[in-house]
């Protein structure tokens, strides 16, 4: 297989050809050449090439440019005083991972220990357990947006607190979530997967139990999201089986939504 320098340069000496063809025609005033049944077919063969080219450059292009968005609004974060100056919050950024490219976002609510010490949004054992679900609907992380409404790691008290980590309030939470709503901007996921109930009332202003939200599609400022329980609820349940039940169900709804393949298999989970 040829490499990508190679590639791009057996593109450009056809494209320079054809160049030189199309001179050549103009300089000769004709405006069409004879060609053989066989010559055709290559030619035609070269014309879908070249559009399939276009296209993959248009896409990665494309890819390219939601990626540097999303590393100009980290740093536009990382610089950003008003937040910076909220003493109840801690220095280190942790803005987001994954596919900027996804259709699935997770959204979280801020950082923890092993997330500001690593960098990046549930890497800690809510983020191991998260991995586990991911791979279970046949995915993996690279593949999915995974980012949280705050970006800092909240304080307790002096911001001595070690591995202890809280919840971000709700002044935290609306400082930070201009920041989200440029990353659903730009990403334009077609469903996002707010987990737990702090997310869910900081992203879409629903302030009910998760019981009572989860389990149906719902449709906020043209989003279209689900909310289900944080892995961390899992982590401490008293009836994990079943919990994890409620929760698969909510990915199985995720994962309709989005046409994904489901096998029997993936259907009967924790039951």
């Amino acid at each position: 297989m040829k490499n990508g320098s190679e590639d791009i340069l057996n593109r450009d000496n056809v494209f320079c050809c054809l160049k030189l063809l199309r001179d050549h025609l103009s300089q000769s005033q004709q405006n069409h050449i004879n060609v053989d049944s066989g010559s055709l077919l290559k030619l035609q063969d070269l014309n879908q090439r070249l559009s399939n080219f276009t296209s993959d450059i248009n896409e990665t292009s494309s890819s390219l440019d939601k990626n540097k968005q999303i590393k100009d609004l980290s740093i536009a974060a990382k610089n950003d005083q008003n937040l910076r100056s909220i003493e109840s919050l801690r220095d280190t950024l942790v803005f987001s991972d994954g596919d900027a490219e996804s259709q699935l976002m997770f959204v979280g609510e801020a950082p923890g220990y092993e997330e500001e010490k690593n960098k990046k949004p549930f890497v800690g054992p809510s983020g191991q357990l998260l991995d586990k679900i991911i791979s279970a609907m046949g995915l993996q992380r690279c593949e999915i947006y995974i980012t949280n409404i705050v970006k800092y790691r909240p304080k307790i008290g002096d911001g001595r607190q070690g591995h202890s980590n809280r919840k971000p309030n709700n002044d935290e939470m609306k400082s930070s979530i201009k920041y989200l709503l440029q990353e659903i901007n730009i990403i334009r996921p077609k469903l996002i997967i707010a987990l737990g109930g702090t997310a869910t009332k900081g992203l879409l202003n629903l302030d009910n139990p998760i019981s009572n939200l989860r389990g149906k599609i719902h449709q906020v400022d043209n989003m279209n999201a689900i909310v289900t329980y944080h892995p961390s609820f899992l982590l401490r349940s008293k009836n994990p089986n079943s919990d994890k039940r409620l929760v698969w169900e909510d990915m199985l709804l995720a994962m309709e939504f989005l046409d994904m393949k489901i096998s029997e298999k993936q259907r009967n989970y924790f039951k």
